[in-house]
């Protein structure tokens, strides 16, 4: 069981730390879908039909993505529903839902989710991943959480 969080951890840690350090550099996000509609009242806007965003080397893509902004017009939680899959270099999950909170800096992937980095893969119905804390937790109402761990190959020298 330790070794299964480990390998959580380290999965999402590696992942989502570079997604902070591209934010740090200030990179655009590129976003491109066939439908863009914004309802300025409620401050969400509703990206639909083949939805690919990018920032830096990170890659999201669904069929729909909301992206809900708080008074200042900054980004406070992004959900993205139908065919949801996300890849950073070796490291690539998907699931049908995906909601970030920002305030908590929080990210779930819900419904047949999973994530892999390189060989390695964990599987669950949901699986929370709270960035601050680098702390992952999987979870499966109808059937048990699944991973797969392969050792590391030794280096040739």
């Amino acid at each position: 069981m330790v070794k299964v969080l480990v390998v959580l951890v380290l999965i999402f840690s590696v992942s989502f730390a570079q997604i902070n350090k591209t934010e740090n550099k200030k990179e655009p996000v590129v976003i491109n879908a066939d439908k863009l509609e914004y309802y300025n009242k409620e401050k969400v806007a509703v990206y639909s039909g083949n939805v690919d965003v990018k920032k830096g080397n990170f890659n999201l893509k669904a069929d729909t993505v909301k992206i809900y902004l708080d008074e200042k017009g900054d980004v406070s939680r992004i959900y993205a529903v139908g065919n949801v899959y996300f890849q950073q270099e070796n490291k690539w999950g998907k699931s049908k839902e995906a909601e970030y909170y920002k305030d908590k800096n929080l990210i779930i992937l819900k419904n047949n989710a999973e994530v892999h980095q390189g060989k390695n893969v964990v599987e669950g119905d949901e699986i929370y991943y709270y960035i601050d804390e680098e702390k992952a937790v999987a979870t499966s109402k109808g059937s048990r959480v699944r991973s797969v761990l392969f050792p590391k190959e030794k280096e040739e020298k």
